[in-house]
C-alpha cells in the first residue's frame, strides 16, 4: 500500500510500458485451444511486434489434454510472446481462475479473455489502443453473442440489467467477457481480498478512467461450453448480494408499502363499523390482522438485513479509496534546495 505522495506521483506518471499480460482461464478446452493459440500467436507476433506478451493460462483442474496442448503449442510462440500454464489444485470455477491469473500478472497492462475461441484475438489490439489513450479499464462489451439463441440473448441482457440496477454499478448492457486493466487498476483489484463475489463487478466497482469497445462474440467452432445455467445463476446471485444493500432496502420498502395499504384497510373497516353502523366480518378482521403481522415481519427482516450488510462491509475491509492520478511536482528530497 503506497502512503507516500512521491510514490503516488511516480506510479501515476510512469510511462506506459511494453510488457502486456494476457490471462486465459481453461477448463477442458482441448478442442478449441489449437485454434485459439494459432490465432493469438499470429496476431501478437505480426500486428503487435512492439510489445512483449506474457500469456498465462490458468488451468481449472482440467481432465483432458488441455495443458499438454498448450505446452506443445508454446514451442512455436513468436519471439515477443512467452506462454505459461498455472494449474489449480481443484476445480474452483472460472472467476476464481481469472482472479488467480490477475493476482499473478506482471504486465503494465493486463488482458482477460476466454480460451474457447469465441473472442477474436484482434480485441487485444483494440484494448491496447484505448489503454494508450490513457484509459485505465477497457471493457469489450458484447454487441451480440452469436453463440446464443434469441431467447438466451434476451435473458442475458435482462440479467445484466438487473445486476447493474441491484449493485448500482454501471455495466455493459449485453455483458462483458473480455477486458483490460492498467497496472494501477490491477493493483487496486488485487488489494481486494474477497470471496463469493463476481470478479467483473469487483473491477467495475473500482472506478478509474474507463472506456468500452464493442465487438461481436463469435460462435464456438469446436467443443462445447462448460458455462451452464447453474454457474450463471451463482454469478447472478453473487453480483446482486455482493455490492449493494439496494435489494435489502427494496424488501424494507415492500414492507412499508404493505403496512400502509393494510392501514388503509383498517381505516375502511373502522369507518364502516363506527360511521356506517355495518358490522365487520370475521374474515376481514382475520385477513387484516394477518397482513399487518406480515408487513411488520417484512420491515423487521429488511432492517436486520441492513445491519447484517453493514457487518459484511466491515469484515471485507475493502480499501476506502484508490488513487488513479496525481499531478504536480514535489521536491526530490525533504530538505529541498535553499
Amino acid at each position: 500500500m503506497m502512503n507516500n505522495i512521491k510514490d503516488h506521483i511516480e506510479a501515476c506518471n510512469r510511462p506506459r510500458g511494453r510488457l502486456i499480460s494476457i490471462v486465459l482461464p481453461v477448463f477442458n478446452e482441448q478442442e478449441s485451444l489449437p485454434h485459439v493459440l494459432d490465432e493469438l500467436f499470429g496476431f501478437l507476433g505480426e500486428t503487435l511486434k512492439e510489445y512483449l506478451f506474457e500469456v498465462t493460462f490458468i488451468d481449472d483442474a482440467s481432465t483432458d489434454d488441455s495443458v499438454s496442448i498448450i505446452l506443445a503449442k508454446a514451442e512455436a510462440a513468436p519471439q515477443n510472446v512467452r506462454v505459461s500454464v498455472c494449474c489449480l489444485a481443484k476445480n474452483s470455477g472460472g472467476h476464481v481462475a481469472i482472479t488467480a491469473g490477475l493476482n499473478m500478472a506482471r504486465g503494465d497492462f493486463t488482458v482477460v479473455m476466454a480460451s474457447d475461441g469465441q473472442d477474436p484475438a484482434s480485441l487485444v489490439g483494440d484494448l491496447l489502443s484505448c489503454w494508450v489513450e490513457e484509459h485505465d479499464i477497457v471493457l469489450a462489451a458484447r454487441e451480440v453473442n452469436m453463440g446464443q439463441g434469441k431467447g438466451g440473448r434476451i435473458l442475458s441482457g435482462l440479467a445484466w440489467r438487473v445486476m447493474s440496477w441491484s449493485t448500482q454499478i454501471e455495466a455493459p448492457k449485453r455483458g462483458c467477457d473480455v477486458l483490460g486493466l492498467d497496472r494501477k487498476a490491477l493493483d487496486a483489484f488485487n488489494r481486494m481480498d474477497e470471496r463469493n463475489t463476481t470478479f467483473i463487478f469487483r473491477i467495475l466497482s473500482l472506478g478509474f478512467r474507463r472506456k468500452e469497445v464493442v465487438y461481436v462474440k463469435r460462435e464456438r467452432e469446436k467443443g462445447r461450453s462448460n458455462w451452464n445455467v447453474w454457474s450463471k445463476m451463482y454469478i447472478f446471485l453473487d453480483a446482486i448480494t455482493g455490492y449493494s444493500s439496494r435489494p435489502l432496502r427494496l424488501i424494507t420498502g415492500l414492507g412499508m408499502l404493505t403496512f400502509v395499504l393494510i392501514g388503509l384497510r383498517w381505516i375502511s373497516v373502522m369507518y364502516k363499523v363506527y360511521f356506517l353502523g355495518q358490522p365487520s366480518t370475521d374474515l376481514e378482521i382475520i385477513l387484516n390482522s394477518m397482513f399487518t403481522s406480515l408487513s411488520v415481519v417484512i420491515i423487521l427482516l429488511g432492517a436486520m438485513g441492513d445491519y447484517i450488510w453493514r457487518i459484511l462491509e466491515e469484515t471485507r475491509k475493502r480499501p476506502l479509496y484508490d488513487i488513479c492520478d496525481v499531478k504536480g511536482q514535489i521536491f526530490d528530497s525533504l530538505e529541498g534546495d535553499h
